[in-house]
Formats: structure tokens, sequence, C-alpha cells
């Protein structure tokens, strides 16, 4: 029998697990519905539409991440180095710590179609703002200088591939672990990388974030 209460959260949930396995386009409301365990009309009290559904998912990651709210967490003033290898770091707990599956909204090219235009402004406004603190990082003399865009890329695909580990990897070494081999992609002297660990550790401590404190999302 059909529940007769859900909340968005389980729908949110197994709608994200359905875009995952099928895609966004190989679900359906039905789906999603019977899976749920409610009728259609229950599904739609909640959200009007699957594009409303993707939406919301999309809007649960940007309120998790300071990369796509354009927001930095140590202070203005440190390293570019510094802030590239915190950003990382943190982008890498964020997805592996969601709630949700969100392989269905970047593992493909859902985020490219006009429906979701707010959002593909959002993510490339996020890739722009990382392409100005490399450029930074070379004007400080921290980075060698290298393509860019190609950078770009494999930071934006090593983020990408976090999505893949929400729930299942549980290692609370691997944010700062990619973090580092990140920094190593542009970084004119690999030696100082844990120095610059401990320059953002402290930074984070002295704010009153403490990082230790994060990583317990993972083994909490």
């Amino acid at each position: 029998m059909a529940r007769s209460k859900v909340t968005p959260e389980q729908i949110l949930r197994e709608a994200a697990r359905l875009f995952a396995t099928k895609g966004f386009h190989g679900t359906s409301t039905r789906e999603i519905a019977d899976v749920v365990g409610v009728r259609q009309p229950s599904l739609f009290h909640h959200f009007a539409s699957k594009h409303d559904i993707a939406k919301a998912l999309y809007a649960y990651d940007y309120e998790r991440s300071p990369g796509l709210r354009g927001e930095r967490e140590v202070p203005d003033g440190a390293p570019a180095a510094v802030e590239l290898y915190h950003g990382v770091r943190r982008e890498i707990l964020v997805e592996m710590t969601s709630a949700y599956d969100l392989r269905g909204l970047y593992l493909s090219a859902l985020i490219d179609e006009p429906e979701f235009a707010e959002w593909h402004a959002i993510y490339h406004a996020a890739l722009d703002s990382l392409r100005r603190l490399i450029e930074r990082g070379v004007a400080e003399g921290d980075f060698v200088r290298t393509r860019t865009d190609v950078v770009i890329e494999i930071l934006d695909a090593t983020i990408n591939q976090a999505v893949r580990w929400s729930g299942a990897q549980r290692d609370p070494s691997l944010p700062d672990d990619v973090a580092e081999l990140a920094l190593r992609l542009v970084i004119a002297r690999p030696s100082r990388i844990p120095a610059i660990r401990r320059q953002a550790d402290r930074l984070l401590e002295d704010a009153g974030r403490p990082w230790a404190g994060e990583l317990e999302q993972l083994t909490g």
C-alpha cells in the first residue's frame, strides 16, 4: 500500500538515485512516486515537476559548497596556494558527505540544458573564480605558468569524481590527499606543500573553524 505521507527529503533521495542509475531523461515522475511509495499527486504536492526536483538537488549542493557560492573560507590576504589547497579539500568533503547521489546532475550534460541555465551560470562562475585564483598564484610566484584551461579541466574532473564517493568513501585523509595532488599540478616548489597545509589549518583554527572538526562528518 502506498504511504500517505512523504517528505521532500525522501523524494529527493530516491529521485537522485534514479537520476544516477537511469539518467534524468530516463526517469519518469511515475517511477519516482512508485519508488517513494506514493501516488503522483502526493509527489506533485512537493515538487511540480521532475525539473523542480533536479533544481532542488542543485540548490542543496549550492548551499553546502563555498566554491559554488563564491565564498572563501580562508581569510582575505591568504596566499593563492593556501586558498587553492583548502578550496579543493573543502569541495571534496562536500561531495563525499552529500546526503544525495548527485551523479545524475554532474556526471552528465544535464546542467548544460536550457532549463538549468541558472545553475550552469553558477557552475561556470565558480570555474572562472578558480581561473583567477590560479592566475593570482602565478603572479605571487607560487605557481608555475602552465595551461590554466587544462588545469581547470583536471580540477573540475577531480571534484566531480568525488560525487561518486558520496556515502561510500569514509576515509578522512582523502580530502587532504586529493588537495595535495591538485596543488602539485601548479606549485613551483612541491616541498612547500606540507607548510601550505599547516598554514591553511592554522588560519581555519584562528577563525574558529578547525578543519579537524569538519572531518568528523566522515567518521562521526
